[in-house]
């Protein structure tokens, strides 16, 4: 007989659960007392079910065990069990007979008991996880959100501090305001832009109100015009609109003017591309 195999059919639980014939429960006492693999592999399902009996509910008394266990061994003693023709075991009263038997009626109930929690639990476990997985999901996005407007901030800081700063330059110098418009010119009439000059710091400052944007191979060139021709004194930024773009030091001009040059400037303006152009008044 393949011992393994019938503890691996599953006829072991049954029986312990209480769900084989009368044949099929003697079957498997003759072959538990044949058979040790098998009767140990009983113990360890009936200690099992006690177990989870222990903590699931009330124990049975010790009166209450042996009646149930003295009523089975009746039953099993007024039937034979039949087995080959050359073997015929009668069960008889023993120890061993009593660890097998249980009440199948009480392992049904808590079999089912059983059943139900882990369903009720494998239901509060998905919606908890569901739960928790969106609580973390809208606690991600606020995190998000606090350090974009933490970074915002440290950047409207910056602007502010260097605002602060350049408006306490203009206000203990000299500045002179040169406006300078596109008009005169073809490429852009609507360009607006602000040059503030201290004549004396030879400080330099220019405020863009209006300048159309450039390619990526095309920036924007300052120029201050005076007794020694135009020279080159910084890029102005069209994207900084309304602030303050400091540029290098002008010692004389009689003029301003922007001029559009390949990326990074030129050494001398391209006057084809004069874009605006104001006079030091």
């Amino acid at each position: 007989m393949d011992i393994q195999s019938y503890i691996a059919s599953g006829k072991l639980e049954l029986f312990v659960l209480g769900e084989l014939s009368d044949r099929e429960q003697e079957e498997v006492l003759s072959l538990a007392q044949q058979y040790p693999e098998i009767q140990q592999e009983l113990d360890d399902i009936q200690e099992a079910m006690m177990t989870f009996d222990m903590k699931s509910g009330l124990a049975p008394s010790l009166d209450t065990k042996n009646k149930i266990f003295d009523s089975l061994e009746e039953d099993l003693q007024e039937k034979p069990i039949i087995n080959s023709p050359k073997q015929t075991t009668k069960v008889t009263s023993a120890p061993m007979a009593k660890e097998v038997a249980i009440n199948a009626s009480g392992w049904k109930t808590f079999a089912v008991a059983a059943s139900v929690v882990a369903v009720l639990a494998s239901a509060a476990a998905i919606y908890f996880a569901g739960k928790f997985y969106d609580v973390e999901e809208r606690f991600t996005a606020l995190l998000q959100e606090r350090n974009i407007l933490s970074e915002d901030l440290e950047i409207n800081q910056a602007k502010y501090q260097e605002l602060d700063t350049q408006m306490e330059t203009f206000l203990a110098g000299n500045y002179s305001r040169i406006p300078m418009k596109g008009e005169p010119f073809e490429i852009q009439k609507e360009a607006r832009v602000d040059v503030f000059w201290d004549k004396e710091s030879q400080q330099v400052f220019v405020s863009v109100n209006q300048l159309a944007s450039l390619e990526e191979d095309q920036d924007y060139q300052l120029w201050a015009i005076g007794d020694d021709g135009p020279v080159g004194i910084g890029i102005v930024k069209p994207g900084q609109k309304l602030t303050f773009q400091q540029m290098s030091a002008a010692a004389s001009a009689g003029a301003f003017a922007i001029t559009i040059e390949p990326k990074g400037g030129s050494k001398s303006p391209t006057l084809e591309k004069l874009v605006v152009l104001g006079e030091v008044t």
